[in-house]
């Protein structure tokens, strides 16, 4: 007796609303209704009363008197709200502190989201100058350790996609940079790169594996912050990143996700 068929279900509202939220997400600035209409491909009659409800139940919002629409902080307050109650989050945040507290300087964990990079768990530096990254912050892939570690990850067709749709979000996209970088971490396991958020910053990032993989879940990052108050060298440091990601690694086995 064939197995049925997976049943399919058809909400033609609903997905014009998700196209409109992961677009504002995607672009990062806000658009106007006609940008919008335009980038989707669809008409501003099948999209006008998405926007509103979406603008009335607070997912997005005008600025300043502008047409423009942008993203809330809704979405990201619906996700934190959940408990991360047997998640390798909530086991993570230990090895996350220890990493912290060992060398002095802010850590996160980021995870791949098409062509970005997501941060999702973050700890402050415990000294008294220190730079961290806040849960939710969105990357380009190419701008950062993490993000360029998940790209060394893709098969070489897979990347050559990622640099194609990078140059078409930007022209100024440097391949060959980026391409060095790639092969760089590939080369090395992992990725220690000079921030660009500031000068004094170097990403140092390492994946977190399933065990007895090489599928990369999420990774483990350090903007190493350089100066005086460091009470390590960055390849020092770099030793008990390593370390956190091993842990981290080996605690995925009893974890379905995040």
């Amino acid at each position: 007796m064939e197995k049925d068929k997976k049943r399919t279900y058809q909400a033609p509202a609903l997905v014009k609303g998700l196209e409109i939220l992961e677009l504002l997400a995607e672009a990062r600035t806000p658009l106007s209704l006609t940008q919008i209409t335009e980038r989707l491909g669809k008409g501003k009659g099948e999209l006008f009363r998405m926007a509103a409800v979406l603008e009335e139940r607070g997912y997005l919002a005008k600025k300043d008197g502008s047409d423009n629409l942008n993203l809330t902080s809704k979405l990201f307050e619906l996700g934190i709200s959940v408990p991360p109650i047997g998640t390798l989050i909530e086991a993570a945040f230990p090895i996350m502190h220890k990493l912290s507290m060992t060398i002095m300087q802010a850590c996160h964990i980021a995870v791949p989201n098409k062509d970005n990079m997501v941060v999702i768990a973050s700890i402050e530096s415990p000294s008294s100058v220190g730079m961290s990254v806040k849960s939710g912050h969105i990357m380009k892939l190419y701008e950062s350790g993490s993000g360029l570690l998940f790209l060394s990850k893709m098969s070489e067709e897979k990347r050559n996609e990622m640099y194609v749709n990078f140059q078409k979000l930007n022209e100024k996209f440097d391949e060959e940079k980026c391409k060095l970088s790639v092969e760089k971490i590939n080369s090395k396991g992992n990725a220690r790169v000079d921030s660009p958020i500031t000068n004094c910053l170097v990403d140092i990032s390492f994946p977190i594996l399933l065990p007895e993989t090489d599928h990369v879940v999420a990774c483990i990052t350090v903007p190493f912050l350089k100066g005086s108050n460091t009470i390590m060298t960055i390849i020092e440091a770099e030793k008990h990143v390593k370390k956190a990601a091993e842990e981290l690694s080996e605690l995925s086995r009893n974890y379905a996700g995040f």
